[in-house]
């Protein structure tokens, strides 16, 4: 029926939460790509705190078992960083 398509296309278009593990001192997915108005959670996975910190948004302390969010309002690349491990290294592509 027309209302169940209508229903799919609002569904395929509505904000979605991406997930990013802290694990092993690294982010997993480290490279990951969103729509405009999509959300990202990275989740810490490790038994150290992290943070996700880029130019435009920043966790603060993210506990082991903890997790963070932050929804992605405007295009671009993102690079981020863990401020307490540098070499931990990932990036948001927001289409």
């Amino acid at each position: 029926s027309a209302s169940a398509v209508q229903s799919t296309v609002a569904d395929a278009n509505a904000p979605k939460v991406a997930h990013v593990a802290m694990k092993n001192m690294k982010f997993s997915p480290a490279t990951i790509e969103i729509k405009k108005g999509d959300t990202v959670e990275w989740k810490n996975d490790d038994i150290t705190p992290h943070t996700a910190t880029g130019a435009t948004f920043d966790s603060a302390t993210i506990a082991p078992e903890a997790s963070w969010r932050h929804t992605f309002t405007e295009t671009g690349s993102v690079s981020y960083i863990c401020t307490f491990h540098p070499d931990m290294k990932g990036a948001v592509i927001v289409k």
